[in-house]
C-alpha cells in the first residue's frame, strides 16, 4: 500500500508541475489525495508538505466504480474539471424526504473521471454522514471544510488521487471481456 501511495503521489506532483502555471492558489496547494482508508482527503504543496486535511465520506459500496448508480467512489487519478455553486442545488436521495436543498453545499468540485459523469467533492446536508460510507460515489465533505478547499486552495485543472482501502481493494473488478483478454497486435499490412 504504501508503495502504491508513493506512485500516485509522484504521478499527482508530475501533473501538477504542468498545471502549476494556471491559476496555482497563493497558498501553493498542487494536488488532492482522498483515502477511503483513512476517510480524509489531504491537500498537498509543491514540496509534497501537507497544507490541510478534512474528514470525508465515499460511496456506499466498496470497490472502483464501474458503471452509473454502482454507489462506488473511482479510484486513480482525476482532476478538476470545474468549481461550480452548488448552493441553490437540490438532489431526491430516494429516502422518502424529496428533493433536498443544500445537499451538495455551497460548491462542486467537478471531477473529469474518464468513463464516468457526475462525480465530485462536494458539501452535504448531513453532518453525521461524514467518515462513512454515505455517497453515490462523490467525495462529501462538511461545508464549512468545502468552503475553505475552494477558497484557499483548490484550481481547475488540479490532479486528485482517490486511493482504495483495503476493504475496497478486496472486491474482485469485473473489467469487460476486451479488457481481460489484454492487448492484442493488430496485423501489419504492407
Amino acid at each position: 500500500m504504501k508503495t502504491i501511495l508513493c506512485t500516485f503521489f509522484a504521478c499527482a506532483l508530475f501533473c501538477a508541475v504542468d498545471v502549476r502555471a494556471q491559476q496555482t492558489p497563493l497558498s501553493g496547494a498542487a494536488f488532492i489525495a482522498a483515502c477511503k482508508e483513512s476517510m480524509t482527503l489531504a491537500v498537498y504543496d509543491f514540496n509534497s508538505c501537507l497544507r490541510a486535511v478534512y474528514p470525508i465520506a465515499c460511496g456506499r459500496a466498496l470497490g472502483n466504480k464501474e458503471k452509473p448508480g454502482d454507489m462506488k467512489t473511482p479510484e486513480g487519478l482525476f482532476s478538476v474539471q470545474q468549481i461550480q455553486d452548488a448552493s441553490a442545488w437540490t438532489h431526491d436521495f430516494g429516502d422518502g424526504k424529496g428533493e433536498i436543498r443544500g445537499a451538495y453545499g455551497s460548491h462542486f468540485i467537478r471531477l473529469k473521471t474518464p468513463g464516468h459523469r457526475g462525480i465530485g467533492i462536494h458539501g452535504t446536508h448531513d453532518p453525521a454522514s461524514i467518515g462513512t460510507r454515505a455517497t453515490e460515489g462523490c467525495v462529501r465533505l462538511n461545508n464549512s471544510d468545502l468552503l475553505e478547499l475552494v477558497k484557499k486552495y483548490v484550481y481547475v485543472g488540479m490532479p486528485v488521487v482517490i486511493l482504495t482501502s483495503e476493504a475496497d481493494s478486496a472486491v474482485p473488478c469485473r473489467f469487460p471481456a476486451a479488457v481481460k483478454a489484454g492487448p492484442r497486435l493488430m496485423a501489419q499490412t504492407e
